[in-house]
């Protein structure tokens, strides 16, 4: 049977199950997920406005302008125009055929809304340290074994992170960037109206991932709570909420900043000083912009930042304040893109990862670096802020060239971090400040980075932020398995100690 990418991504809990000899029927219980959800849902989209091609545009040449208030017209970024309720009543419509003429935006035929389905998924890959949590990805690329790996890869970070949650991750195919606020609203509370019997503040505890953010959240809330006696009680359904509705202070930043604390105390165990070393990040969504953003803070330049449309670069540091403005608050920008950036070079999208730096953050989706990538790569240390972005054979390069690896469980693992103290707010109905969240996180991620080295370097220690006797394996291994094999000794104890219930 060939391959597939789910079995690739396993070979490291195979390998971290055999170097700590764990028993055979936990190994089957965490080599398949629980639960795999796959269903669909359907949503009432808006009116649209599509481009009219050149070739039917001469007889429309006496049409008339039409005018129609900015409110009611949402651009995309495939150059379509959502035309929502109420463009009658505010504007002056003059229509042909179907087709309607903007001033200054040329030629539009009305498209009218219709009912869509979409295929959607939950993961719940394992429960036995506590409720399955995992993020909700709405991105156009995902697969029943992308939400299998993402789901697998939580139930590790929950466990390194040392929070009492399993693993579970699942979305929606579809790019968001296609459709309104309005839509994507209708589409995520028939999510969860059609998910709700499987999660729960003590069951599976969704969050945000690639696509969607706290608004998505607050909806998905409502949707779960509206109607019930207690509804408060069930607030703790999802993290990554704003902190007016119950979200955590801290917790928009929690994954760029427990990335920053993992590169530098990475820095601090090689005796070298943060401040100016050059540092490239592929991605600039909600991990990469702050990664970009705390580790500026610290003292690093920035060089390079790369995204799905765009590459900039700037040796002496891009201005990263100004890149974000840019890129999350530029109207303008419907692509949410760095290309553009007037305040770096343009970068060809194939020398990116050629840059000469010392801290290269890939920070967008999984399966990027590769062997042909990784042999490009010229850092001292790659720190994985997206989800599974390296596969095996460029693990083997990076390997074999010394580069150094922060890898994504532990990397990235402030976001979960920081959901788990938004659930115990939520449980609690009470609120810590940001200052409480990041003393916490910052204990908490540097401790277990910490482990993990110690493992990977076969040097147990005690201090008096941690212990790593009892996981050290008896040589030295790689970060990576290193990593893998604290989450399956965390998980194990589970197992060993509570037994199976028949």
């Amino acid at each position: 049977m060939s391959k597939n990418i789910y079995l690739e991504a396993m070979e490291i809990f195979h390998a971290a199950a055999d170097l700590i000899g764990l028993d055979h029927r936990i190994r089957l219980e965490l080599e398949e997920p629980d639960y795999e959800h796959i269903f669909y849902v359907t949503a009432d989209l808006e009116d649209r406005l599509v481009p009219l091609p050149e070739s039917e545009a001469a007889q429309f040449s006496k049409l008339g302008a039409s005018t129609v208030t900015a409110e009611h017209l949402v651009p995309l970024y495939d150059g379509k125009m959502v035309l929502q309720q109420g463009a009658m009543r505010d504007g002056t419509l003059m229509i042909e055929n179907g087709v309607v003429r903007l001033a200054g935006k040329g030629l539009y035929r009305i498209v009218p809304g219709r009912c869509e389905q979409f295929k959607a998924y939950r993961i719940q890959h394992n429960q036995a340290r506590g409720p399955y949590k995992g993020g909700l990805r709405f991105h156009q690329d995902v697969s029943l074994d992308t939400f299998k790996i993402l789901a697998s890869e939580m139930t590790w970070k929950t466990a390194i992170a040392d929070v009492p949650f399993g693993g579970g991750k699942g979305g929606i195919k579809l790019d968001p960037r296609l459709y309104s606020r309005t839509e994507l609203q209708r589409i995520s509370l028939r999510y969860m109206y059609k998910l709700k019997q499987l999660v729960g503040p003590n069951l599976d505890i969704p969050a945000p991932d690639v696509g969607t953010n706290s608004e998505v959240m607050a909806w998905m809330m409502r949707q779960f709570t509206d109607g019930e006696r207690e509804r408060h009680l069930g607030r703790g359904v999802v993290t990554g909420k704003d902190v007016r509705i119950g979200g955590s202070h801290g917790r928009t930043k929690a994954t760029g900043q427990g990335l920053a604390y993992c590169v530098d105390d990475w820095f601090m165990s090689k005796g070298m000083s943060l401040k100016g070393a050059r540092v490239t990040v592929q991605g600039f969504g909600n991990v990469g912009s702050y990664a970009a953003e705390i580790l500026a803070g610290m003292g690093a330049k920035i060089i390079a930042v790369q995204d799905a449309d765009g590459s900039v670069m700037n040796p002496n540091g891009l201005d990263i304040n100004a890149l974000m403005d840019y890129v999350h608050n530029n109207k303008a920008n419907l692509k949410k893109s760095v290309a553009g950036f007037p305040g770096g070079e343009v970068l060809g999208r194939n020398d990116f990862w050629s840059i000469e730096t010392d801290v290269c953050i890939p920070a967008a989706l999984g399966n990027v670096i590769n062997a042909e990538v990784a042999q490009k790569i010229r850092a001292k240390v790659v720190v994985e802020g997206a989800n599974h972005p390296t596969l095996p054979d460029g693990d083997e390069v990076l390997e074999k060239k010394g580069i150094d690896l922060i890898p994504d469980v532990i990397a990235n693992a402030g976001g979960v971090t920081v959901s788990y103290y938004e659930w115990v707010q939520n449980k609690r109905m009470e609120q810590w400040t940001e200052a409480e969240v990041n003393t916490k996180l910052e204990r908490a991620i540097r401790a277990n980075y910490r482990i993990i080295r110690d493992i990977a370097d076969d040097k147990p220690k005690r201090t008096a932020e941690y212990d790593s006797h009892g996981f050290t394996v008896g040589k030295k291994i790689s970060t990576r398995a290193a990593a893998m094999v604290l989450a399956l000794k965390r998980i194990e104890a589970h197992y060993r100690l509570e037994g199976f219930s028949q």
